[in-house]
């Protein structure tokens, strides 16, 4: 069972401290907790118990993964199917969402769309969805998926 209290963290007084790197191994581990974590705190709708490590490897398997990270601490990551210009996963951990982090990995992916980008979000993920908007993506269509209604949205080139 994961806890779903969040510790507050310093906040990035600079952005200039945020790197955006390529996927290593020795990240694996760390990128596990954080995707467990953030799903916790973010799928308030479904139990702590379905969230599992292993996940992470399951979900981001043949997809170029970038890396978000202060002084060495991975506090973020995206996933991107490049064939399709598909955004499949952008996660930064609880303590550090909003302050810039998401917003710094989402320009960064921008070099691996080829075409109009997409993503899925679920409709119930109302913050995750408010965000995408903000940067200028568009809800394309709705559908139903396994975790319930989801939005998927596009963004035009700019």
């Amino acid at each position: 069972m994961h806890n779903k209290q969040i510790n507050s963290a310093q906040p990035l007084t600079e952005l200039r401290q945020l790197a955006i790197r390529k996927f290593q191994e020795a990240d694996r581990q760390a990128l596990r907790e954080l995707f467990v974590a953030s799903r916790d705190a973010a799928f308030t709708w479904s139990l702590d118990s379905e969230h599992k490590l292993e996940d992470f490897d399951i979900v981001t398997a043949g997809e170029r993964v970038l890396v978000a990270e202060i002084a060495g601490k991975r506090i973020g990551f995206a996933s991107i199917d490049e064939a399709d210009s598909f955004l499949h996963n952008l996660f930064v951990h609880p303590q550090y969402q909003g302050q810039g982090v998401g917003k710094a990995l989402l320009a960064r992916c921008e070099r691996y769309f080829l075409v109009t980008p997409t993503l899925k979000c679920v409709k119930a993920n109302e913050p995750a969805w408010r965000f995408y908007e903000a940067q200028g993506w568009t809800v394309h269509s709705e559908a139903e998926g396994p975790d319930g209604p989801y939005l998927l949205m596009e963004r035009a080139s700019s």
